[in-house]
């Protein structure tokens, strides 16, 4: 009686595993990491603080939108926050 409904949940596994990463996911991705660099380089820029908080606002719609980066979107909401807090150690 349950063997088809592990069929089911085990062939959407698989082709989850199958789908090629998003290319916008990914160059948004090597963007965040670029500027997290700079921001670790001078933390009161403030320039560098609102170009990560709008990459990371981008990063959640993206990350959210695709099977491969969705485990992502966590981890953003939790560097939203600790910039939140940096951002507003520095005021």
């Amino acid at each position: 009686m349950f063997s088809s409904l592990k069929k089911l949940f085990n062939s959407d596994k698989s082709q989850e595993n199958e789908i090629d990463p998003d290319p916008v996911a990914e160059e948004v991705t090597q963007e965040i990491a670029l500027l997290e660099l700079a921001l670790g380089k001078d933390p009161a820029d403030n320039t560098t603080q609102k170009n990560l908080m709008v990459k990371y606002n981008q990063a959640v719609k993206i990350y959210a939108a695709s099977n491969c980066y969705r485990h992502r979107v966590d981890a953003i909401f939790v560097k939203m926050d600790e910039l939140r807090n940096t951002i507003r150690k520095n005021i």
